[in-house]
């Protein structure tokens, strides 16, 4: 008679699989975290925008939804990244300048975090994977890149932080003509107008949330 095999029941097997995936994301919101409040401080005057930026930080949501084996997954990294980032910066305020910072700017920025990590880490997860929807959720990087350009670049009033705006618009555009020129190849319908309006929301977005989120730390 032969005797049953043993197996670990699935719920371990399920387990053990997500650790990996869950230290990749904390490991992940650490580093965005401490790599902003350094690099804003040693980069030259008016390129530390581009470490402490909205933007920056929906980029490595972006890039960890890329490497993340599902849509949920990427979803829930991207915005649990943001959030562990938002909070580790501002302890690495007072780590590093030594003094104490206002726990409701962490607040601000989680919940900012929650929403734009969740969209970008999915983004990313399809530009790894779904080569039919890979140019429109590029593109959603270039409109990313744009809208913060134009502000920087635009309704900013300080010099300094141009030459940074200026940077961006040129990257912003160099990536949406290569998603012009690449759409054809996915089977979406009329890809190129999905791709140019894809860029023209994220750019909107982007605009109405740092105005929104300035007027928030305002009211604070």
């Amino acid at each position: 008679m032969a005797l049953p095999t043993q197996s670990l029941p699935a719920p371990t097997h399920r387990a053990a699989a997500c650790w990996p995936l869950v230290a990749t994301i904390i490991v992940a919101g650490l580093v965005v975290g401490i790599a902003t409040q350094v690099l804003q401080g040693e980069l030259p005057n008016g390129w530390g925008v581009l470490a402490n930026s909205g933007v920056m930080w929906a980029l490595a949501a972006f890039a960890l939804g890329a490497v993340m084996p599902t849509v949920r997954w990427a979803a829930l990294g991207g915005a649990a990244e943001l959030v562990i980032a938002s909070i580790v910066y501002y302890l690495a305020v007072d780590w590093f300048e030594g003094y104490g910072s206002d726990p409701r700017g962490a607040v601000i920025w989680s919940a900012g975090g929650i929403v734009a990590g969740s969209v970008f880490g999915v983004a990313g997860h399809w530009s790894a994977r779904r080569t039919d929807r890979r140019h429109p959720a590029i593109a959603l990087v270039s409109g990313v890149l744009l809208g913060e350009g134009i502000h920087l670049t635009w309704f900013v009033d300080n010099p300094d932080l141009r030459i940074a705006g200026i940077v961006e618009l040129a990257v912003a555009a160099m990536i949406l003509v290569l998603c012009l020129v690449r759409a054809p190849r996915s089977p979406l319908p009329h890809p190129r107008l999905i791709v140019a309006a894809v860029t023209v929301a994220s750019a909107t977005a982007t605009i109405a949330a740092v105005a929104l989120i300035d007027a928030i730390f305002m009211a604070a």
